[in-house]
């Protein structure tokens, strides 16, 4: 594998379609799946993890923002598209060119829907039950759903809502808040509102509560495999789609102590060393990616310095065979050794959940399935 630019980010395509698999393995065949596909599919490539998704067998996907909706249809993806609440209203007429679902969460942004649409317009509501963020308030949820469906056009396809559900799980904290939310959907029932998707099961509850599967789930880390820390262990297991952050050497030399401005260095040299230089920065997200540490020739060696935005040194004293082109692997394994997505994520006071999106989008994504890259889908040059 050629790369312009020898950083690059592998990723398990047989472990995501794995990953489906066991979604649909709990939730059962009668219920629908939306595969969420936000932030560039949590960093993994949208337009790949979409593709891997529709033909494992999802009902619809799930993105965060109408650009996302909107690339997907460029790509030719046709099954339903949910977008979450992240639009002004002026973009009405763009989501309905391109047949994407809202989710609304206030009346005027239903009237700005109404208003752009021609014809019946399918809309999702969202209802905040606890997160206490983005959703109409469940105190006035059955009253604002009707006033938005007496509005020209509108047709409820689903009613949502994403429950806080923190690691540790506290079951009886989702509980209420599930009860909540079926509050809502039984008083709109018995008002005769039809709800074809009723929509509560994001990862965590999948994977930990059945009682909140209702007719729809919306898994979007468990299918890349992501477990956060602190999390109970998974009654199914999950394969992670992260397979490895690697770049190369593109310099070695050696330093010594300097006689003049030994303050002034960008970092100590106290002693003879070895350097090495990788290709890879700040500006591909390494800031936040990194744990402190990298490995060559199946050696951990410590970073020298902070990342600058286009590269990073390294300490290579302890491997003096280290050559300019050897890889150099960022997160995953070589020989031996190994830094865990985990590791990286400790390393700078994350969740495991927030390291793949701060992968910038200059880093090639290799796809691998079968254990070799797949045919046309390396991304990056």
């Amino acid at each position: 594998m050629r790369l312009l630019r020898p950083t690059w980010f592998e990723i398990d395509l047989d472990a995501a379609a794995e990953n489906l698999r066991t979604v649909r393995r709990l939730v059962g065949p009668d219920r629908k799946i939306f595969a969420v596909l936000k932030a560039n599919a949590y960093g993994f490539g949208a337009h790949e993890m979409a593709r891997v998704f529709t033909d494992g067998g999802a009902d619809a996907l799930a993105v965060a923002d109408l650009s996302e909706g909107v690339r997907l249809r460029r790509h030719g993806f046709t099954l339903p598209i949910l977008v979450y609440p992240n639009a002004l209203p002026d973009a009405a007429s763009e989501a309905i060119r391109h047949d994407l679902v809202p989710t609304l969460t206030n009346l005027d942004a239903a009237r700005a829907w109404s208003a752009a649409a021609s014809g019946p317009c399918p809309i999702f509501v969202k209802v905040d039950v606890g997160l206490e963020r983005l959703g109409v308030p469940v105190e006035h949820a059955v009253k604002t759903i009707r006033a938005m469906l007496e509005l020209p056009h509108l047709r409820l396809a689903g009613v949502c809502t994403h429950a806080h559900a923190h690691a540790p799980l506290d079951a009886a904290y989702v509980e209420w808040q599930l009860a909540r939310f079926t509050a809502v959907i039984d008083e709109l029932t018995a008002q005769g509102i039809d709800i074809p998707v009723r929509l509560a099961a994001s990862s965590p509850l999948v994977l930990h509560l059945p009682q909140t599967y209702l007719n729809a789930v919306d898994p979007g880390r468990m299918l890349y495999g992501v477990t956060m820390t602190g999390e109970a262990p998974a009654p199914a297991p999950l394969r992670p789609a992260f397979h490895a952050l690697k770049t190369r050497l593109i310099e070695v030399k050696e330093l010594t102590p300097r006689a003049r401005f030994a303050e002034a260095a960008p970092f100590p040299i106290e002693r003879p060393l070895r350097l090495g230089v990788v290709p890879m920065g700040s500006a591909d997200g390494l800031l936040h990616l990194h744990a402190g540490r990298m490995l060559v020739r199946g050696r951990a060696v410590p970073l020298l310095g902070a990342p600058s935005l286009e590269h990073t040194r390294l300490d290579l004293t302890a491997v003096p065979e280290a050559r300019v082109g050897d890889e150099v692997v960022v997160i995953g394994r070589q020989g031996e050794a190994e830094i865990t997505v985990a590791d990286a994520a400790a390393n700078h006071g994350l969740q495991t959940l927030h390291v793949a999106p701060a992968i910038g989008e200059r880093v090639a994504r290799v796809y691998l399935s079968g254990g070799a890259v797949a045919s046309g889908v390396t991304r990056g040059d």
